[in-house]
């Protein structure tokens, strides 16, 4: 009996050997698969974010001068990024996502604030002036697309609100969209035909579509409307100052550079008017103006070092007071 069970134990032993050695190379072949795909992604091509910043740009005066942007100087486009979904945050994470990102605004930390604001959008998804305060922090801290969308977001909960639209058309501007910029400033004089700040926004886009013409107009008439402001003094002023009209472009610049007597393109302007009406000692003061409060092109500090060795050694002028940009 013993005798007959032997060879059917052996032949189910090296059976079940078989099966074992079958299943090893299966594995092997799947492991060599695995690492295959593995290596083939890794040598796949990877997508970058190719956005970029769009800057305002303007005829250029005859000769040596510069004039600069009329835009305000904005912190460099900052790229998107995305992370997977996450649960909306309680009431109470909302509450207090809102308080510390209102203090992080008022406190200009706008990085911190587009943070905590993005918290308490989403769990306001409904509320327009969530939308609104976090498009703002995102603008201020680079994030342009961003600030785009949220704004978009609060003027489908409330389109009647005219600082939305102004402020997309702005943020539109700064992105180089110059048709998006023009049709939500349009949008806002449909809200307010008078609002000095819309008819800003729609010279400035008139003016980058190369129609000066009519941004001159709207120019003219957002400076009657608020005579004060000094953005759209200087927008004015830059405009006259490269039609070449220097005696009328002075009085407004002058009120420009009063107004933001830190914003270094506003000072150079003014210097690049001053000089070209032979006024060497004033440009040149404006000239060292704008070389302390910003210079990043050096146009400043190159026409100061044109001028300076002419009427000598100059100290900036007077500090004037502050004006904002972008409305609250």
């Amino acid at each position: 009996m013993n005798s007959q069970n032997r060879p059917s134990r052996n032949r189910s032993t090296r059976m079940h050997e078989h099966d074992r050695a079958a299943v090893r190379r299966r594995a092997v072949l799947l492991g060599l698969a695995a690492g295959a795909v593995a290596l083939l992604a890794a040598c796949g091509d990877k997508k970058t974010d190719t956005r970029v910043s769009s800057t305002s740009t303007t005829a250029p005066l005859p000769g040596p001068l510069t004039v600069t942007s009329t835009m305000p100087e904005m912190p460099p486009a900052v790229p998107t990024t995305t992370t997977g979904p996450v649960a909306p945050p309680t009431p109470e994470e909302t509450k207090a996502a809102w308080k510390d990102g209102v203090k992080q605004f008022e406190s200009r930390d706008y990085e911190a604030a587009a943070g905590s604001l993005q918290i308490a959008a989403s769990g306001r998804p409904d509320d327009a002036g969530v939308h609104y305060l976090h498009s703002l922090a995102l603008f201020k801290s680079g994030h342009f697309e961003e600030a785009e969308t949220a704004l978009v977001r609060a003027s489908s909960i409330d389109g009647g609100s005219i600082r939305t639209w102004t402020n997309l058309a702005r943020v539109r501007l700064a992105r180089g969209d110059f048709k998006g910029g023009l049709d939500a400033a349009d949008q806002a004089l449909t809200i307010d035909s008078g609002s000095a700040d819309a008819l800003h926004q729609r010279g400035r886009a008139l003016e980058e579509m190369g129609k000066t013409d009519e941004a001159l107009q709207m120019f003219e008439q957002a400076r009657a409307a608020a005579p004060d402001n000094g953005w759209i003094a200087n927008s004015l002023g830059h405009l006259l100052l490269v039609r070449g009209r220097v005696e009328e472009a002075i009085p407004h610049l002058e009120v420009a550079g009063d107004r933001l007597p830190t914003v270094g393109f506003v000072r150079n302007n003014l210097g690049v008017a001053y000089e070209r009406r032979g006024d060497l000692t004033r440009a040149a003061e404006e000239y060292r103006a704008a070389v302390e409060n910003g210079d990043p092109d050096g146009k400043a500090a190159a026409s100061l070092s044109r001028i300076e060795p002419i009427v000598g050694p100059v100290v900036a002028s007077g500090n004037g007071t502050s004006d904002q940009e972008v409305s609250n």
